[in-house]
């Protein structure tokens, strides 16, 4: 059976050499799976929010590049298609500074026409958005938020109300979904938790129930090893015991691989390799005394015609 730490360890080995590749999404999801065996490990914590922060440096290095090639589009006053742009843009960088800005200009660079128009219509989503909260159709009101939002990425009255949305329909799945969290299927656990996090990934209760379900299944993988280690060790003592001294030793070689180094395999091994040795002997003595006992008469009767040895 592996350590934990010492898989970790040497996890932590790839996920360094991949930062240094530059390779930072799979460093990232490398710390993922090392936090499923240790959520509290400080160490992949600390790495995981490094290549975060890489992460977020590098999509806001990308942003710029893409608003300085997309700047003749001010001249042009192709306001339209920037807008398209930005609004990409900010599903990658929110907290850019240079890109809000553009954004806040790019608004009142349109017509006073097309802000009436866009005004009326952001008014009647909200509308729409307050409703559909208010009779608790959860779905339905992060569905319209987002599509605001996609309109009107800075409208934090819209960003307020998917926030109680989603929030609402997380709640509404945990009420449902009970008998998964007071179960111990915590694989199952897991992959609920996991589904809500996928519709608020900042959720703070639904992450501390899913990195307590995540210590739960590892904990369970490392008791299953265990179990089969020790199935596996008495089956081999049971091998030898019957003498079949070929099979202990492919068991040997799997208790190695689920425990490098496992005391009782090296020593059942060292027993099963002497046995066998000592059984080849005593059969190769054997065949030579029947060799020798089919020869002795001829032997007898020309002892020149044989060669010692």
């Amino acid at each position: 059976m592996v350590d934990p730490e010492i898989y970790i360890k040497e996890g932590l080995k790839i996920v360094k050499a991949l930062m240094a590749e530059g390779n930072l999404p799979m460093a990232l999801r490398t710390c993922q799976e090392l936090l499923k065996v240790n959520p509290y490990h400080r160490k992949v914590q600390k790495y995981l929010k490094e290549i975060e922060e890489r992460i977020v440096k590098q999509n806001e290095k990308k942003v710029e590049a893409d608003i300085e090639a997309t700047m003749h589009l001010w001249k042009e006053e192709r306001f339209d298609d920037l807008m398209k742009i930005y609004v990409r843009l900010y599903q990658y960088a929110p907290q850019h500074a240079r890109l809000q800005k553009l954004i806040a200009k790019l608004n009142e660079k349109l017509s006073a026409q097309q802000k009436n128009v866009r005004g009326a219509l952001i008014h009647e989503s909200l509308a729409k958005i307050q409703t559909l909260l208010r009779e608790e159709k959860f779905g339905d009101t992060i569905q319209a938020g987002n599509e605001l939002l996609r309109v009107d990425p800075l409208n934090s009255e819209a960003a307020a109300y998917l926030k109680k949305a989603k929030n609402g329909l997380i709640e509404q799945k945990l009420k449902d979904g009970a008998r998964i969290t007071d179960s111990a299927d915590f694989d199952r656990q897991l992959e609920f938790f996991n589904s809500l996090l996928a519709i608020d990934p900042e959720h703070k209760e639904v992450k501390r129930l899913a990195l307590r379900a995540q210590s739960h299944v590892a904990e369970q993988k490392m008791i299953a090893e265990k179990i089969h280690l020790n199935e596996s060790v008495a089956r081999m003592k049971e091998l030898f015991k019957n003498g079949e001294y070929e099979m202990v030793l492919q068991s040997c070689e799997e208790i190695e691989r689920l425990d490098p180094g496992n005391f009782t395999a090296r020593v059942f091994r060292k027993k099963a390799k002497r046995t066998i040795r000592a059984e080849i002997e005593i059969l190769t003595v054997k065949l030579l005394k029947e060799t020798w006992k089919g020869m002795e008469p001829e032997y007898q009767k020309n002892p020149k015609g044989f060669v010692k040895m």
